[in-house]
């Protein structure tokens, strides 16, 4: 029998110039490693090198080395991650692969180039320059013309084949686009974001299905697909009985009273699903305030909205009350060939960043599970007969503003 653990990380809140978050990151991994002791373990991680990867990206590998120190059962290792930043295809994904050397003999890994199973031969691998040529990883940015609206960022895919036993496992680092603006949600197109999403992964599966080379191998796409709740049904589910009030940077414009359901030319002139460029340019944000509030008070606001900015006047009742808005969360439905397990665990973003108020939500984003492990059927029919288990992480220590997420399971 082989024990497998998959976790998806986005490690972007690790890469300060102090480090502060690094020993507790390693030790919340280490010792989720540890409880599930498999033979293969791989972990997928989004933004290495953090915002501040010119200055920060020499940490990798550091934290590469601490954290293979720290898994001292493992004697192989297979580490590619990206941190070449003045390339044109930089992704910041890494892939690190961990295994057990009672399981050398009957791990092979694909080769891209030569199209052809290798055994594994050295102890240790780590590559962080050319990774866009090396033979053992398939990487690729999005194209520019997926968001040609902002500026051209990391978002991309990473590719890794293995052949274990007689399977053939493909494990994808995907990280998908994240939502640029709150207020885009309301008064935009409501889904810009996860229609630009959708079309980066079915890109990615249609690149995977095309690579195939003859098998069906067990696919997992795990990453930061930064899948987002459904804006309207979760915004109407928290804000009953409010009404929507815009804030506009130079005047007051009318009531958008009842906005969310029904949008009027009055007030959006809607355009193809966009309103009138006036109204983008001038709201600021947008309050939901009680209806039975005759004033303008700041008590009576329930939720204010900004670009960038989530505040609910409750931010604890939200985050213990996650189960009463899971069936908001539609995304994951959008991909017919592609499957999860059920999702028991609070939601994976945005958490605080500062160790001393690590179990609380930062008011900047609405929550949402980000973080995400998904199969093809196969692999799904694989992993329902292993007794899985898919969790989030690290809830009792800081990690960054994403939890870690994982599915072990065995074959």
């Amino acid at each position: 029998m082989v024990q497998y653990l998959l976790i998806t990380a986005n490690v972007g809140s690790l890469f300060e110039p102090d480090a502060r978050l690094h020993s507790s990151w390693i030790k919340t991994v280490s010792d989720q490693v540890d409880t599930v002791d498999p033979s293969f373990f791989i972990i997928h991680l989004q933004e290495t090198g953090g915002k501040k990867f010119a200055e920060c990206s020499q940490q990798v590998p550091i934290i590469i080395s601490r954290l293979s120190a720290a898994l001292p059962k493992f004697d192989l290792l297979r580490a590619y991650v990206d941190i070449d930043y003045e390339a044109i295809e930089y992704t910041a994904l890494g892939a690190l692969c961990f295994i057990k050397r009672s399981l050398w003999t009957s791990v092979l890994q694909f080769n891209f180039h030569s199209k052809k199973y290798e055994q594994l031969t050295s102890p240790k691998e780590v590559v962080t320059q050319g990774l866009e040529n090396y033979p053992y990883v398939v990487k690729h940015k999005f194209p520019k013309d997926f968001w040609p609206s902002i500026k051209w960022g990391r978002k991309g895919y990473m590719q890794t084949r293995w052949k274990i036993g007689n399977r053939v496992f493909d494990f994808v680092n995907a990280h998908l686009f994240h939502d640029e603006s709150n207020l885009a949600l309301i008064h935009e197109n409501p889904e810009l974001y996860s229609q630009n999403r959708k079309r980066a992964l079915d890109f990615v599966l249609k690149e995977l299905s095309a690579m195939e080379n003859g098998c069906t191998p067990f696919l997992f796409v795990f990453g930061d697909l930064n899948f987002r709740l459904d804006s309207r049904s979760f915004l109407n589910r928290i804000t009953e009985r409010t009404a929507p009030h815009p804030v506009a940077e130079q005047e007051q414009l009318g009531s958008l009273a009842d906005g969310l359901q029904k949008p009027t030319a009055t007030n959006l002139e809607v355009n193809n699903g966009y309103p009138a460029e006036n109204l983008r340019r001038t709201v600021s944000a947008i309050e939901f305030r009680r209806e039975s509030d005759s004033d303008d008070s700041q008590n009576s606001c329930v939720l204010r909205i900004e670009k960038k900015k989530f505040d609910y006047f409750n931010h604890k009742k939200l985050l213990d009350d996650w189960k009463s808005y899971r069936g908001d969360d539609k995304e994951a439905d959008n991909f017919k060939s592609m499957f999860e397990l059920n999702i028991n665990f609070p939601p994976t973003y945005p958490w605080s960043e500062d160790p001393e108020n690590s179990e609380t939500l930062m008011k900047t984003r609405a929550p949402a599970w980000c973080d995400r492990v998904l199969m093809n059927k196969s692999a799904y029919s694989l992993v329902e007969q292993g007794g899985p288990q898919y969790t989030s992480f690290g809830m009792e220590t800081c990690t960054g503003d994403h939890k870690p997420v994982m599915l072990s399971f065995n074959v």
